[in-house]
This record gives structure tokens, C-alpha cells and sequence, in this order.
């Protein structure tokens, strides 16, 4: 991942100028919680930026090419994390799910009323710290999904580089 944000072509010339606040947003550029932690027992978090990896620039092909095999263990060591992550919260969601649904099973018990499978779902379900687990489950699988694509962009960057480099040949050796 380069430090410079060198925005591709096709987002400046399209996207940005259809929607120049999409630069600044969670669009391609987000926070990764990582699986490690600080001196303080915190989760680590890592701002990755997709953008600049996706470039392909014809005049520096092979300087690219090179950088590929690291940008793909780079964003495959990032999507590993974010699948931990979305293992993690679902197993917060599904404990915190259990446990409301036990509580709500024992107050109907006490009270003598018999809740339907389908109302004690609907009960569970409006709990605040469902909702939030929910949520924070439904983020990390956005961010999969994205690092998943991302990953499959790096494989067509490098079939297309690859292609490229015989034109890139082919030009050298046509001009020579």
C-alpha cells in the first residue's frame, strides 16, 4: 500500500466528479480493528485505503508488477483479520441473542405466560444490545466483503499487467 494517496484516473475522472465527498468517506478508505492488541489490552486498528493499489499506470508497469505480490499479502493479511473479526462478532451476537431469549423465557415462566417462538423472537430482536451486536456484526461482513473484492481486483491488476507488459514489449521492439 503506498503512503501517497494517488488517486486513480477512473475515480477522479467519474466518480468524483459525480460525488467529490465519496474521496473522504468509508467508501475505500476505512478502519480495521485488529485481532492484536496495545500495552493496554485495546484492539489495534489499521486505516486501510484501497484506492491507491488499484491504479494501473502503463508508463511504470513494471515497477507495479513488482509491488503486487506485496500488495496481495499486504490485503490478504488485512482480510484475514476482518474474517476473525466477523467470526468474533458473531459469536457476540449470537451470545448476546441467547442470553436475552433465556431472561425473556424465564420472565414468561414466572408470570405464567406461554410466548410463542416467533414473539419471543421479535422481543429478542428489539433488544438494544442485540441491535448493537447486530450491527457491529453486519460492519465487519461489509468490510469482508470489500477486502474480498479488493483481492480480486489485485488478481485482474496482475493478468492485466501482465498482458500489458507483452504490448509494453511489443511497442520496444516494434520502435527499435
Amino acid at each position: 500500500m503506498s503512503k501517497e494517496r494517488k488517486l486513480p484516473s477512473w475515480i477522479t475522472e467519474y466518480v468524483l466528479t459525480v460525488s467529490p465527498e465519496l474521496a473522504s468517506t468509508s467508501l475505500f478508505r476505512f478502519n480495521v480493528k485488529l485481532q492484536i492488541t496495545d500495552e493496554h489490552n485495546k484492539p489495534k486498528t489499521l486505516t486501510v485505503d484501497m484506492l491507491p493499489d488499484l491504479d494501473l499506470d502503463y508508463e511504470i508497469l513494471e515497477e507495479q508488477m513488482e509491488q503486487i505480490p506485496g500488495q496481495y499479502a499486504f490485503w490478504s493479511a488485512v482480510f484475514s483479520e476482518v474474517k476473525m473479526g466477523v467470526a468474533v462478532a458473531d459469536r457476540k451476537l449470537k451470545m448476546r441473542y441467547g442470553a436475552v431469549v433465556e431472561k425473556i423465557q424465564e420472565e414468561s415462566n414466572k408470570n405464567g405466560v406461554k410466548l410463542t417462538a416467533e414473539v419471543i423472537k421479535r422481543i429478542a430482536e428489539s433488544d438494544q444490545d442485540v441491535v448493537k451486536a447486530d450491527l457491529a456484526y453486519q460492519m465487519a461482513q461489509m468490510q469482508a466483503g470489500k477486502l474480498f473484492h479488493m483481492l480480486e481486483a489485485l488478481k485482474m491488476k496482475s493478468e492485466l499487467a501482465r498482458s500489458l507488459a507483452g504490448f509494453k514489449r511489443n511497442e520496444r521492439d516494434y520502435t527499435s
